[in-house]
């Protein structure tokens, strides 16, 4: 989930800046109208200097990585009515039509924190309320704004247009973050079912390996007994059981795997995903374009190589006679491009295409892309689709740099 705390300090923040706004505009109204306000100006300039205060060291912590605690935040909350209270106390107590300013910091709290601290927040809200009526302010030479009938109704004209616009407020602000919570629970269930497919298919490979080990081993051997017999027919099924045995010992070999491969430059990782495709592919024209920062060491993940494996080898299977491998890092994401000039992807296929059991070739599973999407997604990358300068299939696959050279297994 967003750091929603986080935003809500954030907020609060600019209210504390709204409420100064506001005080001040009042005393600048009372300077133009002749009233006599200079002797509350010490009490509130200390009020002021402690909001300047809590503001400056608040947008400190803002810039820190921490998570903001809930406790945290009602610790400024409870300042806010500590404050709150004294600057009532000496702008007229409980004839200041703003006392209502009260519930601000509890809608935030009763939006944000658990019950137990909006409650205790309320209670101590009531009690600081209750005090401007059983302890009033000391009569002071002050003459507010309010304090007049005339002035006291401006003030609730004001008071109701700043109440009316901090419930639009409030409320969008919450339909908002109701709005964001749903979308994030979205897509954390479509990753979770991305993953469950993921770990069947998984688990249906290493079922297929271990049950067709023995029956293609019984074939090879009836093959091998019919070549005396018939060498031009039984020389091209050899070809293919060669394929297969070569998969299922890929596929033994990718099981035992470590979960990162040994610390190295990018590039060569690519060229070690590279170079078995450029070998099953010899027809094939391969470009690589390595920017400079490809030189740049790092601990790749293995499911990451395999990720760009899956990508490069269908890009091979599908190319007429080039592929294209460009590598380059822009604002600290890791970019992989890989090309082909193939027939490119089917109208309305690109969009579904990382779906498993859809695929742009006829004789195709349609699982190679839709495990590469599903490996760049659990490492916080993406893999997009397009079309190619040469009228073919694009590819992009982007992941974070400080994934890259994570030394945390995946």
């Amino acid at each position: 989930m967003p750091d929603v705390m986080r935003r809500n300090l954030a907020e609060l923040c600019w209210l504390r800046t709204a409420l100064m706004a506001l005080f001040g505009l009042t005393l600048l109204y009372g300077q133009l109208t002749g009233l006599a306000l200079a002797a509350a100006f010490p009490s509130l300039l200390l009020i002021f200097g402690l909001l300047l205060l809590i503001n400056g060291l608040t947008t400190l912590r803002l810039r820190q990585q921490e998570p903001v605690a809930d406790d945290e935040l009602f610790l400024q909350l409870l300042f806010d009515l500590l404050l709150l209270t004294c600057l009532f106390r000496v702008s007229g107590g409980n004839s200041n039509p703003f006392v209502t300013y009260y519930l601000v910091p509890l809608a935030i709290a009763a939006s944000t924190l658990a019950l137990r601290q909006t409650l205790l927040l309320a209670s101590l809200m009531l009690a600081s309320y209750f005090s401007l009526f059983v302890w009033p302010p000391a009569a002071q030479a002050v003459q507010w704004p309010w304090q007049t009938y005339q002035g006291h109704l401006m003030g609730m004209m004001v008071n109701f247009a700043i109440s009316s616009l901090l419930l639009v407020f409030f409320l969008h602000r919450m339909h908002r973050r109701l709005r964001e919570q749903e979308r994030y629970l979205a897509e954390q269930q479509r990753r979770q079912l991305q993953r469950d497919q993921a770990v069947a298919m998984g688990t249906l490979a290493a079922t297929a390996v271990h049950e067709l080990a023995t029956p293609l081993a019984t074939v090879c051997l009836m093959v091998d007994e019919l070549e005396e017999d018939m060498p031009a027919q039984i020389q091209p099924l050899q070809g293919q059981l060669q394929r297969c045995r070569d998969t299922l010992a890929r596929l033994r070999e990718q099981a035992a795997q470590p979960s990162q491969l040994p610390k190295q430059a990018l590039s060569a990782h690519l060229q070690n995903c590279l170079q078995p495709i450029q070998v099953a592919f010899p027809a094939l024209y391969f470009e690589s374009t390595m920017y400079a920062e490809a030189s740049q060491e790092v601990v790749m993940p293995w499911l990451l190589q395999q990720a760009l494996s899956n990508v490069l080898r269908n890009a091979a299977q599908a190319a007429k006679s080039r592929v294209r491998l460009v590598a380059y890092k822009r604002q600290g994401e890791w970019h992989c491009r890989i090309c082909d000039d193939g027939a490119g992807f089917q109208p309305g296929l690109a969009a579904a295409i990382g779906q498993p059991g859809l695929s742009s070739k006829p004789e195709g599973l349609g699982i190679g892309l839709f495990l590469a999407q599903s490996t760049l997604l659990e490492l916080g990358g993406t893999l997009s689709m397009a079309s190619s300068e040469w009228n073919g299939a694009s590819v992009l696959l982007r992941w974070p740099d400080a994934m890259a050279r994570s030394e945390v297994a995946m």
